[in-house]
């Protein structure tokens, strides 16, 4: 800096300029590499594994329930997520 009032102010809005293009690129960049989410796989519960669900629901264990469906019905955690809160 060569102590110029004009020049200061011009490095640092150049900089901040610099700053502001490089982390939008950088957040577009993140986005588009992200996987698009795919469809929930209709699904039932049946029989003791519905049981099993409805009580963990019931007793405010979703997230063992939520478990449990993955383990059960080798599905990914959205699936398993959306049928533990849908069951009936």
């Amino acid at each position: 800096m060569t102590g110029d009032g004009g020049l200061d102010w011009l490095s640092f809005a150049l900089g901040l300029l610099a700053g502001v293009i490089l982390t939008w690129i950088l957040r577009r960049r993140r986005r588009q590499d992200t996987e698009p989410l795919q469809p929930i796989q209709p699904r039932e519960l049946h029989g003791e594994l519905k049981a099993l669900v409805l009580l963990y629901r019931a007793d405010g264990r979703k997230i063992e329930a939520i478990k449990l469906v993955r383990e059960q019905l080798e599905c990914n955690l959205r699936t398993a997520k959306y049928l533990v809160e849908h069951v009936r």
